[in-house]
């Protein structure tokens, strides 16, 4: 199969109500366009790729990913603050982009394949993206200074968004149907090879940037009772290393030199009760948390207590990784014990992370899997703590503008004197305020 496009667009939370809209109006008008094409007759039309629809519960994400991207006819990148923001949407264009390059040097054809959509404006393209043209004349001033999306939730049926729609299915269909560019296969999105222009995994953070690393792991007398350590529990949690056949760094030390490599200032602590106050404290100090889970100790005191309460709560701006061993990946009881451990210590993130390419719940995680991971995740909720704290401090602002005016101070009473006593001064005028306008409410979230 050779998805006709492929959807990449910023992953928010909630439902993605006008994206879908997007992709179901696009879909019809591809296929009018194909029967018009071929004057009625019935083509083949494979599915375009939207990660909502097209990957199921239970199937591998990055695998489902890297296919669709390897075999896909065109890519259609939203344009919005967010995707140029986003470590994910930049190894999609990559690996988009890659196909590009090696089908312009085996064929000497460009074929343009990479499609931009102006979802919302965007005052800044990275470098990465810098080349590909997306202004666009003919779809209209109101395209190039709101974007696609207000169009479309202003007027849903109207001529201004149909007229768009029809313009970008042909588009892709003179992509898809002319050049076909040359698929690949093998595709791995989490490689730290595989990351992208927009931001790079090896991009420093900003000066003064911290981050806090949570252990929950047991010792070697908590796991193995006195029978013989197979190497990878010593005698404190920040000693695990459940990779110990690849390499001698316990995971605390692992975590930390990739961050620090980063720019971050690192503080390792381990997982207590306490913990939900530190994670509250990171986060009013913009730092971002990383927790490092041994799925076998998650039913531990107090590690189960303290990680079923991070699990009940929202704490923006952190991320729990459940590295895997190689006898926990396959079918065998280990497996199995090590899957109900993790959804039995965090149900809530579990359930949250289905169908979202890259969950801030990563298990399964495997030692040539974890570096990319933990650039991943840092970006998404380094991301993510940025649009909390942003949205607190508006709402902060405008409840602040809310508040009524201060009562006038009272000066003391003068001095009763013979004269006349003057009349009550005047009721100041009510003060008038303009309305605040509401801005766009986000209906995709």
């Amino acid at each position: 199969m050779e998805p006709y496009f492929f959807l990449s667009y910023a992953r928010r939370r909630g439902p993605r109500v006008l994206v879908k809209r997007f992709y179901d109006d696009l879909c019809a008008e591809l296929r009018q366009e194909l029967r018009r094409l071929h004057k009625g007759n019935t083509v083949p039309f494979d599915r375009p790729f939207f990660d909502v629809q097209s990957i199921q519960v239970g199937q591998d994400w990055n695998a489902a990913l890297g296919e669709a991207l390897g075999r896909c006819r065109t890519m259609l990148a939203l344009y919005t603050p967010e995707y140029f923001r986003s470590d994910f949407c930049g190894r999609e264009w990559k690996a988009f982009e890659d196909r590009q390059r090696r089908h312009r040097s085996v064929t000497g054809v460009d074929a343009k394949a990479l499609i931009p959509v102006l979802w919302e404006p965007v005052q800044n393209i990275p470098a990465g993206a810098a080349h590909i043209q997306y202004d666009n004349f003919d779809f209209g001033e109101n395209y190039a200074r709101w974007g696609l999306r207000r169009i479309l939730a202003a007027d849903p049926g109207g001529e201004e968004y149909r007229r768009i729609v029809h313009l970008v299915a042909h588009q892709v269909l003179v992509a898809a149907e002319h050049f076909r560019i040359l698929p690949v296969s093998g595709l791995d999105l989490t490689a730290p090879e595989a990351a992208g222009p927009f931001p790079s995994a090896a991009e420093r953070a900003e000066p003064g940037s911290h981050a806090l690393l949570f252990l929950a792991a047991r010792t070697s007398a908590e796991a193995h009772n006195g029978a013989t350590d197979p190497g990878c529990h010593g005698d404190s949690p920040t000693d695990w290393n459940p990779y110990h056949a690849d390499g001698s760094d316990p995971l605390a030390a692992r975590a930390s030199r990739l961050l620090e490599e980063r720019g971050f200032a690192v503080r390792t602590e381990i997982v207590s009760d306490a913990m939900s106050a530190s994670l509250d404290e990171a986060r009013g100090r913009g730092q971002v948390a990383v927790l490092l889970v041994e799925a076998l100790a998650a039913g531990d005191e107090p590690f189960g207590r303290a990680l079923r309460a991070y699990d009940r709560s929202n704490h923006p701006g952190s991320a729990a990784i459940v590295p895997c061993a190689p006898e926990e990946a396959g079918d065998g009881p280990r497996s199995k014990a090590y899957w109900e451990a993790v959804r039995g210590a965090l149900p809530f993130n579990w359930a949250k992370g289905v169908g979202d390419p890259l969950p801030l719940l990563q298990s399964g995680v495997s030692s040539d899997q974890f570096d990319g991971a933990l650039h991943a995740v840092v970006v998404k909720v380094q991301n993510h703590l940025v649009s909390f704290l942003g949205t607190l401090r508006t709402s902060l602002l405008e409840m602040s503008q809310s508040l009524p005016p201060p009562l006038p101070v009272l000066s003391p009473a003068p001095p009763q004197s013979d004269r006349p006593r003057p009349g009550p001064p005047p009721t100041p005028a009510r003060p008038f305020f303009e309305p605040i306008p509401i801005e766009e409410q986000e209906q995709d979230r």
